[in-house]
C-alpha cells in the first residue's frame, strides 16, 4: 500500500514534472499550437485559449475542443492551478469521448489525473490513470504509455514509495525506448533520480540526474528547467555542498519570474535560506521569511508549515525578539490544527462511505436469504410435479376427485411458479448488484478456492476475476497472512459474520488495504456443504489519512517537546490537558503525570495567586502576556508567560494554551549589566560615572543641609616607572591592590572611585571639619607605605593626596579642580605627603610629616 509523507506542493511538483514537453516532436500525438505558447507564455495563452474554446463550442468541433481544453491544461499546470488543471482535463476527455478520438482521451484522462493528484485526490488520479491503461491497450502509443508510467512513479514518490517510483520510472523509459522525447526522458530519469536519493542510492542518484542533464540540452522548457535545478538543490543539500545550492536557488528565482509563478519564487527562496542556514543565519531567515510569504499568500498551507519548522528553531538560535518567535510558533501551531482538521474531515468523509456500505451489506444479506428461501421453493415444484404424474395415471378411477385435485394443483403449481420466477429475479438482482458494485464481491469455499469474484477486482487489484479463482494466499501482505487464515478458519467452524482489515498485492506491485465482511452460508442445492460470502472494500484512502495524521501530530509533538519553553493546554476547568517534555527538564515533573490536575493542585496555592488572573482573563476570550517570579524546589524561577485562548470551530473558548520562557538568566544579565556600568571593572570600586552621581547628590544635601563636605584626590607616587620596569601586568597588580587598600581605610558610607589609570578619588559625606579629613589622608599616606607583593615580587610605593574641603560654596567642576590643586601642592612639596584646600581659600601648605605607624 501506498503512504503519503510529503505536502502539497511536493505532489504538485511531482505531477508538473509528469507533464509531457510540447516542443513540437513528431510523436503522433495531436496538439494545439498554443499548448507549446503556453510553456513559455501561460497567461497570454490562457486568454487566446478561452476565445479559441468559445468559436470551438459554435461549431461542434469536438475534436478541436479537446485539444484546446488539453492546451489550457497545460497553461493551468504551469501557472500551478490545480483545479484548473483537474477542469480542463476532465472536459478535454469529455469531448475526445464525444469525437471518438481514443488518443484525444487517453491525453484528457492523464490531465485529469495529474490535478486530481496534485489536490492529493490519489484514489481517484489511481483510477483515472489505470483508465487510461486499459485505452492504451486498444490504441498503443508508447510516449503515452511512457507519460501514464511517468505519473505513477511520481505518485508512488509523493506517497512514499520510493523503490517503486524507480521501478515505474525505468518502465516509462522502457515504454519510450529510442522516440525523440527529450523533455519527457528528462523526467523520467529525473523522477528515479530522486526516489535513488530516497533510498540511500547517492551515487545512483547523481549519475541519473546528470543523464537528466544531459538530455535536456538546449529543450526550450523553463519549468523543466526549474524543477532540475531544484532536485540538483536538493542532491547538493544532503551533500551540504552550498556554493551549488545557492547557484541553482537564484536559478530558480529567475525562472520563477519569468513564468511569474509565485509557487516557484517561493521554493528558490527556501532553497536559498535553507543553503545559509550555518554559514548566515541572517541571510537565512530572511530567504526563509520571503518563502513564508510566498506560500501563505498561495494558501499552500502545508508548504508554510514546512518553512515554519525550519524558521523557528533559526530564529531561537538567532534570539530574535522573543514577540516574533511566539508569532511564528501559535502559526506553525495554527497551521497545525488546519491540516488536523482536514485530514480529520477527510477521515468523516470514508466514514460514511463506509456506512454506505454497511447497508449495501445489509442489502446483500437479504437476497441471500431470498434466494435460498427460492431453492427450498423450487426443490417443492420439483416434488409436486412428479406426484402430479402419478396422479393422472389413475385419472380413470378418480376423475371427479382428480378434476377437484387438479384444480387445487393447478393453483399450487402457479403459486410455485412464481415463487420460482421471484427466486430468478432475486438472484438476477443479485447478480447485478454483486457484478456492478465497486466493492468487491466474493464466494469462496472453506479452503479458499473462489466460486465467484465480482468484476470489481479489475478495478480494485488490476487482476481479471478469473486470475482469482484459484486460491492466492501469494498476494496476501506477509504480516496479514496468518491472521486472515485464522479468520476463514474461526468463520468456518462457528459461522455467524466476521470482519477482518487485511493488505492484498495490487498487480503493479502495491499493496491495497482491504476491509471485509464474511458470512457463512449453506451453498445452493447441499445442506451439508459451506460457503463463505464476503465483500471487501478499499480503505487504502482512509488507511492513509488515519497514518498522515499520526505522523503529522508525532511531528508537532517533536517540536513541542524541542522548543526550550513550557508548553501546555488547560480546559475550561484549568485542568492540563497536554504538556510538553520541557516540564521534565525545568522541574523535574512528569509531565504525563500533570494530565488531568488542575493548575493549583500541581502548582500550589502561592504560585497560583501569580497565575490566576492572567488563566482567567484567558478564558475570557484575551490573549496576555506577563512577567512573573516564582520559588521553585528551592530556587527563584523568574519567566515570562503568554496565556492565549483555545477556541473551538464555533468560535467558543473550550481553554487556553500557555507558552512559558525561564527568563532568569536574562534578569540576572541585566542586574549584572547594570553593576558593571556603575563599577571599575579591574578594581571592583566606583567608577567615574557612580562618582559623577554621588558627587552631584552630595553637593546637593551639603547645599540643602549646609553639612560640609570633604573631597580626596590620589595618585601613585612614580606609577609611570612601575609600568616602564616592571610591566603593564605588575602595574595592574598594583591598581588593584592600591584600590582595596584604599576601601580597607574609609567608612562603608564613603565613596572610593577610580577615574581612570592610577587616579581615584574619595568622596567623604559629613566630614565634621577639615582636620577629619587630613586624619583620613594621613592614615592612606602611611598606609601605602607597605611593600605590594606582585607576581614579579614586592613593590614599594607611595601616594600623594590633596584635600578639598566644601561648606556649600562650590559645584561639582569646582571642589573637583580644588582637589586637584591640593594634589598638584602635594606633588611639588616632595610627594609621599597630602595638602587641603578649603572653599573660603585656606590653604594648609606647611610641612605635613606622616609617621609610618599613623593612622
Amino acid at each position: 500500500m501506498l503512504r503519503p509523507h510529503r505536502g502539497l506542493t511536493l505532489t504538485a511538483l511531482l505531477c508538473l514534472a509528469a507533464w509531457p514537453s510540447l516542443s513540437g516532436a513528431d510523436d503522433g500525438i495531436p496538439r494545439h499550437d498554443l499548448e507549446t505558447r503556453a510553456l513559455l507564455q501561460p497567461e497570454a495563452a490562457m486568454d487566446e485559449i478561452a476565445g479559441e474554446i468559445e468559436r470551438a463550442q459554435q461549431r461542434g468541433d469536438m475534436q478541436q475542443l479537446a485539444l484546446l481544453y488539453l492546451a489550457r491544461a497545460n497553461a493551468c499546470r504551469v501557472i500551478a492551478d490545480w483545479n484548473c488543471q483537474r477542469e480542463a482535463g476532465s472536459r478535454a476527455r469529455d469531448a475526445a469521448v464525444a469525437s471518438g478520438n481514443g488518443i484525444l482521451t487517453i491525453r484528457g484522462l492523464i490531465a485529469d489525473s495529474r490535478g486530481s493528484i496534485a489536490l492529493q485526490d490519489f484514489s481517484r488520479g489511481e483510477h483515472l490513470l489505470g483508465e487510461a491503461q486499459r485505452l492504451l491497450q486498444e490504441h498503443p502509443q508508447p510516449v503515452l504509455a511512457a507519460d501514464v508510467y511517468l505519473a505513477y512513479s511520481s505518485l508512488s514518490y509523493s506517497l512514499g514509495k520510493h523503490a517503486l517510483g524507480v521501478e515505474y520510472a525505468e518502465r516509462g523509459l522502457a515504454a519510450l525506448g529510442s522516440a525523440d522525447e527529450p523533455a519527457m526522458r528528462v523526467r523520467l530519469l529525473r523522477n528515479r533520480a530522486r526516489a535513488e536519493a530516497q533510498l540511500g542510492e547517492a551515487e545512483k542518484a547523481q549519475a541519473t540526474l546528470q543523464q537528466a542533464q544531459q538530455a535536456l540540452g538546449t529543450l526550450n522548457d523553463p519549468k523543466l528547467r526549474a524543477e532540475l535545478y531544484l532536485e540538483t538543490a536538493r542532491m547538493a543539500r544532503s551533500k551540504n555542498d552550498v556554493a551549488i545550492q545557492r547557484r541553482s536557488g537564484n536559478q530558480v528565482l529567475e525562472l520563477a519570474v519569468q513564468l511569474k509563478n509565485a509557487q516557484l519564487a517561493g521554493l528558490g527562496h527556501e532553497v536559498l535560506g535553507l543553503a545559509a542556514i550555518g554559514s548566515n543565519e541572517d541571510d537565512a531567515a530572511q530567504e526563509l521569511r520571503l518563502a513564508l510569504d510566498s506560500f501563505r499568500r498561495l494558501n499552500q498551507n502545508r508548504d508554510e508549515l514546512r518553512v515554519l519548522r525550519e524558521l523557528i528553531p533559526l530564529e531561537i538560535r538567532r534570539r530574535a525578539p522573543r514577540g516574533d518567535v511566539e508569532l511564528l510558533i501559535v502559526r506553525e501551531v495554527d497551521l497545525g490544527r488546519e491540516i488536523d482538521s482536514a485530514d480529520r474531515a477527510k477521515s468523516s468523509a470514508d466514514f460514511d462511505s463506509r456506512l454506505k456500505y454497511a447497508q449495501s451489506e445489509i442489502e446483500l444479506a437479504r437476497l441471500k436469504q431470498e434466494a435460498i428461501l427460492a431453492t427450498e421453493r423450487a426443490a417443492a415444484l420439483a416434488q409436486t410435479s412428479r406426484l402430479t404424474t402419478a396422479l393422472i395415471v389413475t385419472a380413470a378411477i378418480m376423475l371427479l376427485v382428480l378434476a377437484a385435485f387438479f384444480i387445487q394443483q393447478w393453483r399450487a403449481k402457479r403459486r410455485l411458479q412464481l415463487a420460482y420466477e421471484a427466486y430468478r429475479e432475486s438472484e438476477g438482482r443479485y447478480r447485478m448488484l454483486a457484478d456492478n458494485s465497486r466493492d468487491l464481491v466474493v464466494r469462496m469455499r472453506v479452503d479458499g478456492r473462489r466460486l465467484y469474484v465480482s468484476p470489481s477486482a479489475r478495478e480494485m487489484l488490476g487482476w481479471a476475476p478469473e486470475d482469482l479463482h484459484e486460491a492466492r494466499w501469494e498476494l496476501v501482505h506477509p504480516d496479514d497472512l496468518d491472521p486472515l487464515r485464522e479468520a476463514i478458519g474461526r468463520l468456518a467452524r462457528h459461522g455467524g459474520s466476521a470482519s477482518i482489515t487485511y493488505r492484498a498485492q495490487h498487480r503493479d506491485g502495491h499493496y491495497v488495504w482491504i476491509e471485509a465482511l464474511g458470512q457463512l452460508v449453506r451453498a445452493d442445492g447441499d445442506s451439508d456443504a459451506q460457503e463463505i460470502v464476503y465483500s471487501g472494500r478499499d480503505i487504502s484512502a482512509r488507511v492513509e489519512a488515519e497514518q498522515a495524521l499520526a505522523e503529522s501530530q508525532r511531528r508537532l509533538l517533536a517540536v513541542t517537546d524541542n522548543i526550550p519553553a513550557l508548553i501546555a493546554q488547560f480546559d475550561t476547568q484549568e485542568r492540563y490537558r497536554f504538556t510538553n517534555a520541557f516540564y521534565r527538564r525545568a522541574f523535574d515533573e512528569n509531565p504525563e503525570s500533570m494530565i488531568g490536575r488542575t493548575l493549583r493542585e500541581v502548582r500550589g496555592e502561592e504560585t497560583y495567586a501569580v497565575l490566576r488572573d492572567y488563566a482567567a482573563a484567558a478564558l475570557r476570550g484575551e490573549s496576555v502576556r506577563f512577567e512573573g517570579e516564582i520559588k521553585r524546589n528551592g530556587l527563584d524561577f523568574q519567566f515570562q508567560a503568554h496565556y492565549v485562548p483555545d477556541r473551538a470551530a464555533d468560535g467558543n473558548v473550550q481553554g487556553f494554551f500557555a507558552l512559558t520562557f525561564d527568563i532568569s538568566a536574562l534578569k540576572q544579565a541585566q542586574h549584572e549589566l547594570a553593576r558593571l556600568a556603575r563599577h571599575d571593572s579591574m578594581t571592583g570600586v566606583a567608577n567615574r560615572r557612580h562618582f559623577d552621581e554621588r558627587l552631584g547628590a552630595a553637593l546637593a544635601r551639603s547645599r540643602r543641609n549646609g553639612q560640609p563636605l570633604a573631597l580626596l584626590y590620589l595618585d601613585i607616587d612614580y606609577f609611570k616607572r612601575i609600568n616602564d620596569s616592571r610591566g603593564h601586568r605588575v602595574g595592574d597588580e598594583v591598581i588593584v591592590e592600591f584600590a582595596r587598600r584604599l576601601n580597607a581605610s574609609v567608612r562603608g558610607e564613603d565613596l572610593v572611585a577610580r577615574l581612570g589609570g592610577d587616579e581615584f578619588v574619595i568622596l567623604i559625606d559629613a566630614a565634621a571639619n577639615p582636620a577629619a579629613a587630613e586624619a583620613i589622608a594621613a592614615k592612606l599616606v602611611a598606609t601605602m607605605r607597605d611593600a605590594i607583593v606582585t607576581s614579579a615580587g614586592s613593590v614599594h610605593v607611595t601616594t600623594s593626596i590633596g584635600i578639598a574641603y566644601s561648606t556649600g560654596g562650590l559645584d561639582a567642576i569646582g571642589l573637583v579642580a580644588l582637589a586637584d590643586q591640593a594634589l598638584y601642592a602635594a606633588k611639588t612639596a616632595g610627594r609621599d605627603t597630602y595638602r587641603l584646600r578649603t572653599s573660603d581659600g585656606t590653604a594648609g601648605d606647611e610641612e605635613k610629616p606622616v609617621a609610618a605607624g599613623q593612622g
